[in-house]
């Protein structure tokens, strides 16, 4: 409470040292990464930042150092409200306002990420190269996207296509000191008559991470990203065709011996369980596991087509076809005791298809096949009409379908092979009253889940209700009420197995109710030309929210959870300023952000970061630009049952860009200083701080990138 109140009083003091003045409806580049003018496309109406009633944060990457899009995670931490749930540099969760996993829905390339991003140990699988820019919505998006958007919704726009005729072509490359990495990029973009193409392509070669204490073996992380876009414009007539193919080799630590949260929990173990007799076996194993090298190989293919019909009374019809297969293989884990009710053949006659077995026919360097691998597909289609906009009404009636089936190929299976069927019609309206704007949704949805032995919808209906009123051509006010459901996932419902990258044996639950929630949000802002300012606060109230029980027992050597239920709720907000001095190269921007989350029957929700402080100053001198970036985040003391306390900690990064002019083209070189102290600590939304593992220590990165 101590440092809550420090940095209350520090925000106080800032904001009160600089007056906000409002002389245009203009903001300062250097300011912020995005202009309010800027259209929001996660929204329907193609209204900007400042005309949205909902409150939509955007990033532009393309104003940030050219190093940020090697972390496309880090990247987006800059919008207030945002944080990352990590295992290691290779795997990251966005978490909006404390909701994270199948409680934020992410769109990449027009169309929804379907990865198995249920799993604590999945990641976006997102490369930062080739995105143009992302925008947050943070509160219950299911009156527009359905089941899973009760946290908000974390949407990826791709780059845009070269304007004009003719070609671009830019060149880049990183080395980052800290895990001897060394990243190298190739786009081309280009256009003719009413064409146009892009080409994306990166190459990641991560060697282990090193921490304060040392390097951590088995942390390294290989990427190739290819992306590929062909767009077609006419006067009544816009198509865009996008593909990615993102190939990952994440490596899967053993972290430290005997480091284990749930020591509280030893004496209610099960004596069934023999635990230790197995724990002396599992000693001698450690040895063996040592030697043997543990990675996930992951391959994520995204192909997506948008389509736009423009009409002469100027209504649209916009529909975008969707398809994505998420290849997981894991290699390094046979357990021996395995799941004894996947043993018997006779249940993956249904597997045992030859030209499948083919494909899948991979070995690690010990010769053994993927203990786990796993193959989920989805299609998606997504219709929408845009009806006439008149002075006063705005329009628009869609319907949101998706097609999914997940297969298992491998040893070990964590979830049974599954269908999902998503059916969605929606309703959304903008009224344009003389003082207030007014946005009101309607929404039902259908989710079928289907197994071998198991068949159950789940339904809802959701609304939306927004006001916006702007006071002065500067200060606006935002009042929203939304709802929104989720759909218990695949894990929940039959997770039976251990999560290696989480180091659980997890039980799911076939009764488990949907979870639904209610958020009341209101916002405040102020703009000048020098200067912004934005407050914040909201209420979430979420019904039979699901999350993950230790039972005090052990599995396969591993803690044993179980999935349960229970009413919960989260509160907080952002205050965020930013301002351009007196000195015409000196800019700041501050944020303090803050959640709380707790169940009704007691005790608090998991994986909710604490009261965070961001300060950076911005020094711009003609083609040359420094950044100093101090973040400062408090103790965490009000955990769930199965995490960790952890301690406040302060970091301070450097960073620079510089621009060369080379035969009349920009030759840029960038560089960073990433934990300029070397600050050893531990990050409360880090898996790895489970097994003893501290967050990266310093790291020094610089660069090239030549556009020609």
């Amino acid at each position: 409470m101590k440092n809550i109140i420090k940095f209350a009083l520090l925000a106080l003091l800032i904001i009160s040292t600089n007056k906000i003045t409002a002389q245009n409806n203009q903001e300062n580049d250097s300011i912020i990464s995005v202009d309010l003018n800027e259209v929001v496309v996660s929204t329907p109406f193609k209204e900007s930042v400042k005309n949205n009633v909902l409150n939509v944060g955007k990033l532009n990457l393309n104003n940030l150092n050219y190093i940020k899009r090697l972390n496309f995670s880090n990247a987006i931490q800059e919008i207030p409200g945002v944080s990352i749930i990590s295992t290691g540099p290779g795997i990251s969760k966005p978490v909006i306002r404390g909701l994270s996993s199948n409680r934020v829905t992410v769109f990449n390339q027009f169309m929804r990420v379907e990865n198995q991003q249920w799993g604590a140990e999945h990641g976006m699988e997102i490369s930062g190269f080739g995105v143009g820019s992302v925008e947050v919505i943070k509160g219950p998006m299911s009156v527009l996207y359905g089941s899973d958007a009760i946290g908000g919704v974390l949407y990826v726009n791709p780059d845009s296509y070269y304007k004009g005729e003719g070609s671009e072509i830019e060149l880049g490359t990183i080395y980052n000191s800290n895990y001897q990495g060394l990243t190298t990029n190739l786009g081309i973009k280009g256009g003719s008559n009413k064409l146009s193409y892009l080409v994306q392509a990166s190459l990641v070669d991560n060697k282990d991470f090193n921490t304060p204490d040392g390097e951590v073996e088995n942390t390294y992380f290989k990427n190739s990203d290819l992306k590929f876009g062909l767009g077609y414009t006419s006067d009544n007539f816009i198509s865009d065709l996008r593909v990615n193919i993102n190939d990952s080799e994440i490596g899967i630590p053993h972290g430290e011996e005997n480091h284990d949260d749930h020591d509280d929990h030893d004496d209610h173990d099960d004596d069934d369980h023999d635990d230790d007799d197995h724990d002396e076996d599992h000693d001698e194993d450690h040895e063996e596991h040592e030697e043997e090298k543990s990675y996930q190989d992951l391959t994520n293919t995204m192909i997506s087509w948008k389509n736009r019909f423009l009409f002469e009374n100027r209504s649209e019809i916009e529909f975008t076809l969707g398809f994505s297969s998420n290849k997981r293989k894991e290699f390094g884990h046979h357990e021996e005791e395995g799941h004894d009710d996947h043993d018997d053949d006779d249940d993956h006659d249904d597997h045992d298809d030859d030209d499948h077995d083919d494909d899948h026919d991979d070995h690690d360097e010990h010769g053994e096949g993927p203990a786990l691998n796993m193959d989920l597909e989805t299609t998606t289609f997504d219709l929408k009409y845009i009806f006439p906009k008149s002075e006063k009404l705005e329009l628009v009636f869609g319907t949101n379908i998706l097609s999914q089936t997940n297969t298992n190929y491998g040893e070990e299976e964590l979830i049974p092979d599954a269908d999902k069927r998503d059916f969605g019609v929606y309703a959304l309206s903008h009224i344009h009253a003389s003082k207030w704007d007014v946005l009101i949704g309607l929404r039902t949805d259908n989710r079928k889940i289907t197994t071998s032995d198991f068949d159950k919808n789940y339904n809802s209906l959701n609304a939306s209700l927004g006001f916006k009123r702007d006071f002065s051509t500067n200060k606006i006010f935002r009042l929203n009420f939304s709802n929104g459901y989720r759909a218990p996932n695949l894990s929940e419902l039959f997770s039976d197995g251990v999560h290696h990258g989480t180091a659980q044996y997890e039980i799911g639950d076939r009764n488990l109710n949907e979870e639904k929630n209610f958020q009341t949000e209101i916002s405040i802002s102020s703009f000048g030309s020098d200067s912004s300012f934005g407050l914040d606060v909201f209420y979430n109230s979420v019904q039979d929210y699901i999350y993950l029980e230790p039972t005090g027992q052990t599995m396969s050597s591993m803690p044993v959870y179980n999935y349960s239920q229970a009413d919960a709720s989260l509160m907080g907000g952002e205050l965020y300023f930013s301002k351009s001095t007196s000195l015409d190269w000196l800019s700041y921007k501050t944020s303090f952000e803050y959640v709380s989350g707790e169940k009704a029957e007691g005790g608090y929700l998991p994986f909710i970061s604490p009261f965070t402080f961001k300060h950076a100053f911005n020094l711009d001198f003609d083609s040359n630009n420094f950044k100093v970036s101090i973040i400062s985040k408090g103790k965490q003391n009000n955990v769930g049952q199965f995490e960790t306390e952890t301690d406040s900690y302060f970091l301070m990064n450097l960073s620079g860009s510089h621009e060369f002019n080379l035969t009349n083209n920009n030759l840029g070189f960038v560089w960073s200083i990433n934990n300029l102290l070397d600050t050893e600590y531990y990050d409360h939304l880090s898996r790895f701080k489970k097994m003893g593992i501290h967050e990266m220590g310093r790291n020094i990165s610089f660069g090239l990138n030549y556009k020609f």
